[in-house]
């Protein structure tokens, strides 16, 4: 198995061997090493032994987990270990198979308007300038990165792992590759964006055979880092997250792709476009799957734009035809 990895507790042999079946089976394990790291480690500090997996270890393990993690990482965490559980139930191992994270159905992601998004673009320039010496590169890259999530509604490893060479700067697109679905597409970036994005490809930061935007390691700038500096912009320009239960969703950079969606239906129709016409095509630039995927981020946003979801469901009306009993 590539880059094995040193699993120290109880059930380490059949971590491994695990990994190796879902190798040989052509799934990608990377996503998944993290979290049997952080399962290991725990039942290591636990002291578990034997062949079992007893409840009390497993919800021992998942209040353990951060809490930024959203309820859905937090699934993605849980659906990997009830993979790994029903291989060892497989095996004779007696594990407790949980039940998912509860989401939130009110959850209603935080609208940043036009003034907000101002304010976040100039939070992240004076970032750059108060940031230490060993911190002012990472920074650098993120007030560039943030104006791309905000211009364009990019998912964060859409700009995170970005190659230099995917950066078609000559006609201000960028080639989104293997995004959500193992989908590939073309963003075009407006004009001001794309001069913004210039004068950093001169900088001298980009690699040339690499990451566009890499940190001062070489190696893309972590999750963690950019997300730690989104919540110091939005802190710096009042805005103040509300207090809500464990792994909760709150705001966070992936609202500022919901505001680009509304922000985008708005200008839409303030602009007497044709919504059968046009949203087929922001569905596309987004990267989404289908069009529910769009209505979707609509839905969840009703009262910032109650407005554009009744176009929205005049424009679904004529998408299926009525059943009649």
């Amino acid at each position: 198995m590539k880059n094995t990895i040193c699993f120290e507790s109880c059930l380490k042999e059949k971590l491994n061997s695990y990994m190796e079946l879902r190798e040989s089976q052509g799934h990608k394990t990377s996503k998944m090493r993290h979290i049997f790291i952080s399962l290991d480690q725990y039942l290591q500090k636990a002291g578990l032994g034997g062949r079992s997996l007893p409840p009390a270890a497993i919800d021992g393990w998942i209040a353990s987990l951060p809490e930024k993690l959203s309820v859905n990482t937090v699934n993605i965490y849980i659906s990997t270990y009830i993979q790994f559980a029903k291989y060892l139930r497989s095996l004779g191992y007696c594990a407790f198979i949980p039940e998912k994270a509860v989401s939130s159905r009110n959850y209603s992601p935080h609208i940043f308007h036009e003034d907000d998004l101002a304010a976040l673009i100039q939070a992240s320039d004076i970032l750059v300038f108060s940031a230490s010496e060993k911190r002012r590169h990472n920074a650098a890259c993120f007030s560039v990165m943030l104006r791309m999530y905000i211009g364009c509604g990019f998912r964060l490893n859409e700009i995170r792992l970005l190659k230099t060479k995917d950066v078609d700067l000559e006609h201000g697109i960028i080639h989104v590759r293997n995004a959500k679905g193992n989908r590939d597409r073309i963003v075009p970036m407006h004009k001001t964006l794309t001069e913004n994005v210039k004068i950093y490809s001169i900088s001298g930061i980009p690699q040339k055979e690499n990451w566009f935007f890499p940190s001062r390691t070489g190696n893309p700038i972590s999750c963690s880092w950019i997300r730690d500096a989104f919540l110091k912009c939005i802190q710096y320009i009042g805005i103040e997250k509300p207090d809500l239960p464990k792994h909760a969703r709150n705001i966070c950079l992936h609202c500022l792709r919901h505001s680009f969606a509304v922000a985008a239906f708005r200008q839409m129709d303030n602009n007497g476009l044709d919504m059968y016409n046009e949203i087929p095509v922001l569905s596309t630039y987004m990267g989404h799957e289908n069009l529910y995927g769009t209505e979707k981020y609509l839905h969840m946003t009703a009262e910032n734009s109650r407005d554009i979801l009744d176009k929205m469901e005049e424009f679904n009306k004529g998408l299926f035809p009525e059943v009649l009993e």
